[in-house]
């Protein structure tokens, strides 16, 4: 998907905010796409938050769901662990914040996804518009009225309470799409922490790898050329980049290396992805525990497969702009994470005080989930 279908999907998102019948669960759809198309990785966090049901779990794993976990990976491959705790706090808070409210003079949060939230306070209006059935005695009839009365005073404040949140959150989803506006307007086409992930790529690269950042910086120029085979190029010159940055890290030797998978790879200069495989395994051995290092070779040789499939495309088929832009993202972050471990700033590297969930943050305000 281009820019231009970005801008699109941002001024339909735009028009159609308040039209009737759009429930905004169906907005932070919208705005989620948005901000996973522009590598809002904040925002998406964020959104992602809204849409999950984080109430689901014991509360030591609530911030643990597998999508919202992908995100904050993310945000920490590209930032390194410590900016990236931090920026990660940014969208956390500001689903805290839309989630919060104050019974009997404690926080409460609403903890559940956006959608349920609509759903109980429809099914609360339903219940508080109840009338009194029409077959009851006159004494039946009064000891009825005052139980439905009781009941639904503490209905109607929780009524008001879901109706303040679902307002908190809309508000900030609308101001989330008219920031946007305003930044594509402005030529931004990605997100400013994508923006910064690039200035660091770029500077590690030039230390690390030059030959690697000359090429990168190719494919980026060649995406927008008017050079019908541009997207092609810009393809073979990500390919191009990822093994500059393997033979930099793990130049070719020849040799043949048993995994632990108990495979034999050869550690020849076309076999590329066999070198930056072992890097990992090597680099962050030192450092972490066997499963951290299992689950981060699979990661690594999964992304690495994938951009490998994607950036060979240029070779004999062709390639449309939004695929070389994808092929560019990718490379990106991968790019990022293993920089990242070069210069030991990847979370993969970090004691596990230093990259605690959440949902400790939540607990120290003394937080009480719903």
């Amino acid at each position: 998907m281009t820019s231009a279908d970005v801008r699109s999907l941002l001024d339909e998102a735009l028009d159609e905010f308040d039209k009737p019948g759009m429930s905004l669960s169906a907005n932070v759809r919208r705005a989620h796409r948005i901000a996973s198309l522009r590598q809002d990785l904040i925002n998406l966090y964020w959104l992602q938050l809204e849409l999950t049901d984080m109430a689901v779990g014991k509360p030591g794993d609530r911030m643990r769901d597998p999508h919202t976990k992908k995100i904050r990976d993310r945000i920490d491959a590209l930032l390194g662990a410590e900016a990236g705790y931090e920026a990660g706090q940014g969208g956390y808070h500001q689903w805290e914040r839309n989630r919060t409210a104050i019974i009997d003079d404690a926080n409460m949060l609403y903890a559940v996804s956006i959608g349920q939230l609509e759903q109980d306070l429809a099914s609360q209006q339903a219940l508080y518009n109840e009338q009194l059935p029409g077959n009851l005695s006159a004494d039946a009839a009064f000891y009825t009225m005052r139980q439905m009365e009781s009941g639904k005073a503490s209905l109607l404040m929780n009524i008001q309470r879901i109706q303040t949140i679902i307002e908190r959150v809309r508000s900030a989803v609308h101001t989330f799409l008219v920031n946007t506006e305003a930044e594509l307007d402005a030529g931004q086409q990605v997100a400013s922490v994508f923006t910064r992930a690039q200035e660091y790529v770029n500077s590690a690269l030039q230390k690390v790898a030059p030959e690697a950042l000359n090429k990168f910086v190719s494919a980026q120029d060649r995406l927008y050329s008017e050079d019908p085979e541009g997207p092609s190029h810009a393809l073979t010159s990500c390919r191009r980049m990822i093994k500059a940055l393997a033979d930099a890290l793990y130049p070719a030797t020849d040799q043949t290396v048993t995994g632990d998978d108990g495979i034999d790879r050869v550690m020849s200069d076309d076999l590329y992805r066999n070198r930056l495989v072992q890097w990992i395994r090597e680099t962050i051995g030192r450092h972490a525990h066997t499963d951290v290092i299992k689950d981060t070779i699979a990661s690594f040789g999964s992304r690495l497969k994938s951009l490998d499939s994607l950036a060979s495309k240029g070779v004999h088929d062709k390639v449309t702009v939004a695929e070389a832009e994808t092929c560019v993202v990718w490379t990106y972050m991968l790019a990022a994470d293993l920089l990242r471990v070069a210069d030991g700033t990847s979370t993969v590297l970090a004691p596990a005080s230093e990259s605690a969930p959440e949902s400790a943050d939540a607990a120290m305000r003394a937080t009480q989930w719903l």
